[in-house]
């Protein structure tokens, strides 16, 4: 056959073949999910009008030799107005051809020059049989004519159930009809028709080739660039969890029959189960109820957007990093990443959450769970590790929380820095980019703050314990609009420092969303009582300052104070959270917030600290307690750093005087425990064993520290215990106790507690 009739017969249609075809596709179209990671080049695809000499050669390569995918990338590029390949090397399209082609195609069978051979602007080459491939002498032809041009390489990937060419189910029947890449059109068609919406086609990320290598060596090129698209599309499903786990063991080279039987126990309370079909139909439950139970999820698309870029990066992993200040953070993060069609990563969970029935179902979501304290054995960490380092040499995305628990305080923890260095050290022997993406989710409201008031009252409850009562608990509340931002990633060097693990949780905070809880309870926390006009006025002041701040980003509610502060003032007053502090009527009556709910609004409060923080450190700049604000603060509060001041001069000369006060007031209650700790410190006699920890500490101050101050937190008092090791009041290790530089920092604390 003659080179042309060869393409004709096998080459995409500028147009559908009739409006039946145009039915046809557009049933379809409602059963396949399209990914597009590379947005811009996309675009550029639909400018480009072909190869005029100016525009280099594009070439769309295949994992597969399917008339189903041609058919459906075809239709895809006539909707979008993408000028089809003109030459394909894959299956004869005589089916998706316009009638009047068709007799085209029969006279050439008698006279094969009434089909005119194209000029080569753009080429479909499946790699499948790339060894087939390299030997076809209409390939060597075509070939001739397009070395030493530059390409455009554009990976175009069909996958069923993002799980490639794997097919379990049906692996009985592979005798009858050989293979999945082999089956017929139709059992393919009828496949698809069966598993709605099960179908992903992905068009990858473009990448430019000089082609100056022979037939053989280009044809390896695509193959290989068609293996790397692969695996960052499907990612998981590469190597399934049983593979994970066994590769895991089999690496460690565990020598006596204890360390493996040690090894087997440990990986099986380990180890992720995770089921793609299974984390599918929970997900989509899972959003259901969370969309009956949050009044929206407001996140940027062009944050998704390029989330789906990173993702799509070749030998590269995303490794998420969400804020944790809820249960609801893993499950949301989850639904959003799955809705959006961003491939959802295997998450590190603590093994406080390992307990039925919870862990079966989290498992086979994706969930694998480590112990919280692993410092001192030696064995685990290998184990941990060399499991990590199968996830992401499988090409897995990953997540864990990075301030380790559940925030208590509203404000983002110091970082926990093990796993992080971990991954470091793993992307090094790996040979794996990975890049981290920190995740801010910022709530309206939650029902967890009751539990962590309780807390302080004595030992933290286990997760297990009550555990159908506190999710019948949670899930029966109705809870506000949930804010996610996803932050530019951070490139993870393999040459790790905690300056990396201090960014992260910099830009966590920083791009958090100011809530309206926030604001609303900042005022009523740092004025004994106002009126629903003080409060709207003040409201709507406080944002218009807060802007001033170019990295602030508040959330929509606050656009609207009028209504929405009557309508939460007169809710909260129904619960009792708020209470009438005079015997007025009308407008001018006054609320204040009734002694229960301080805690709450303390919360809320601290989660727009880091906002208010760079205008409280002005207002001491020309004095003595600049320097020792701004070091507080800084270990206090992640999202604030002195430089902010320097780089986003403020001008507190006109901030009104009410703001001044309440900047005062806000952080009045971090000072009043510092210098609490600061007092009873030295009458328990914790330093000098060389045995105590930091948890230990925390929980006997705890119920002191609140007994006098309701706003504390374990996590405040951790965090200034790291402030007293930085200033050399408290050895690092815990050994030793410094009085006089304790005494130094204890008389600062009582300047500004005058003040």
């Amino acid at each position: 056959m003659e080179s042309g009739r060869f393409f004709y017969s096998r080459n995409f249609v500028s147009s559908f073949a009739n409006w039946i075809h145009k039915r046809i596709y557009r049933y379809f179209f409602r059963k396949f999910d399209v990914e597009i990671p590379d947005k811009e080049g996309f675009e550029l695809l639909k400018k480009s009008a072909g190869n005029d000499g100016k525009q280099p050669l594009t070439i769309y390569i295949s994992g597969r030799n399917s008339k189903i995918e041609q058919f459906l990338l075809n239709g895809f590029m006539i909707e979008n107005g993408i000028v089809p390949p003109t030459h394909s090397f894959g299956p004869k399209t005589r089916f998706f051809r316009p009638l009047n082609e068709m007799w085209t195609m029969f006279a050439a069978l008698f006279k094969p020059s009434v089909i005119k051979e194209k000029f080569i602007e753009s080429l479909y080459i499946p790699v499948d049989s790339p060894e087939e491939l390299s030997i076809d002498p209409v390939f060597a032809e075509v070939f001739r004519k397009i070395k030493h041009q530059e390409a455009k390489i554009i990976p175009v990937i069909t996958l069923w159930d993002k799980n490639l060419d794997k097919k379990i189910r049906w692996d009985w029947i592979n005798q009858f009809i050989g293979r999945y890449n082999f089956w017929s059109t139709s059992w393919e068609l009828l496949m698809f028709m069966l598993k709605r919406r099960k179908l992903t086609l992905r068009i990858g990320i473009q990448t430019t080739l000089k082609i100056e290598e022979n037939e053989e060596s280009f044809v390896k090129k695509l193959y290989t660039l068609m293996n790397i698209s692969k695996s960052n599309v499907s990612g998981a499903v590469l190597k399934n969890w049983l593979d994970l786990k066994n590769e895991t063991l089999f690496r460690m080279e565990l020598e006596t029959k204890e360390e493996k039987r040690t090894a087997i126990r440990t990986m099986r309370s380990m180890s992720s189960a995770y089921s793609p079909l299974y984390a599918e139909v929970i997900s989509y439950f899972l959003g259901k109820i969370l969309n009956a139970r949050f009044s929206r999820f407001e996140y940027s698309r062009d944050e998704i957007s390029d989330l789906c870029k990173i993702c799509a990066l070749p030998a590269a992993n995303t490794v998420f990093v969400p804020t944790h200040k809820s249960y609801f953070d893993y499950l949301i993060l989850n639904y959003i990443l799955y809705k959006e069609k961003v491939t959802v990563p295997l998450v590190a969970a603590g093994d406080n959450l390992d307990f039925f029935p919870l862990s079966p179902i989290l498992r086979k979501m994706g969930a694998f769970f480590i112990r919280r304290k692993i410092k001192d054995d030696n064995f685990y960490r290998k184990i941990l590790t060399t499991y990590l380092e199968q996830i992401v040499t499988a090409g897995y995305n990953i997540e864990f929380f990075i301030e380790g628990g559940r925030s208590r305080s509203g404000m983002v923890r110091s970082p926990r820095t093990g796993m992080l260095k971990m991954f470091s050290d793993i992307a090094k022997s790996a040979d794996r980019k990975l890049y981290v993406v920190p995740v801010s989710i910022t709530y309206e409201k939650l029902k967890e703050i009751e539990d962590y008031n309780k807390e302080k009252q004595g030992a933290k409850q286990p997760e297990s314990e009550h555990f159908l009562k506190k999710v019948f608990a949670l899930f029966r509340a109705d809870y506000g609009p949930v804010y996610i931002k996803f932050s530019q990633p951070i490139y993870l060097n393999t040459k790790f420092t905690e300056e990396t693990a201090l960014k992260i949780a910099e830009v966590q905070e920083k791009s958090s969303v100011i809530s309206f809880s926030a604001v609303f309870s900042a005022l009523f926390i740092c004025f004994d009582s106002l009126s629903i006009n003080e409060l709207v006025d003040r409201m709507e002041k406080t944002v218009e300052i807060l802007h001033t701040l170019p990295y602030i980003q508040t959330a929509y509610a606050l656009n609207n104070l009028d209504v929405n502060c009557s309508k939460l003032t007169g809710t909260l007053l129904k619960k009792g959270d708020l209470v009438p502090a005079d015997k007025n009527s009308g407008e001018n009556r006054k609320f204040s917030i009734s002694k229960d709910s301080a805690s709450e609004f303390s919360f809320y409060k601290n989660s727009a600290a880091f906002a208010f923080a760079p205008f409280f450190c002005e207002l001491f700049r020309k004095t003595d307690l600049y320097q020792f604000v701004s070091e507080f603060l800084e270990n206090t509060i992640m999202g604030y750093y002195e430089s902010i001041n320097s780089e986003n001069p403020i001008d507190v000369s006109s901030l009104p005087e009410w703001f001044r006060t309440m900047l005062y007031r806000f952080f009045a209650d971090k000072f009043t425990i510092f210098g609490k700790i600061l007092e009873i410190i030295p009458k328990h006699g914790f330093f000098g064993t060389g045995k105590v920890t930091h948890s230990e500490i925390v929980a006997k101050l705890l119920p002191e520290v609140s007994a006098e101050t309701a706003a504390a937190t374990a996590d405040d008092i951790f965090e200034m215990l790291f402030f007293l090791e930085k200033k050399g009041a408290i050895a690092e290790n815990l050994s030793s106790f410094d009085a006089v530089s304790a005494q130094e920092l204890a008389d600062k604390v009582k300047i500004l507690q005058i003040k």
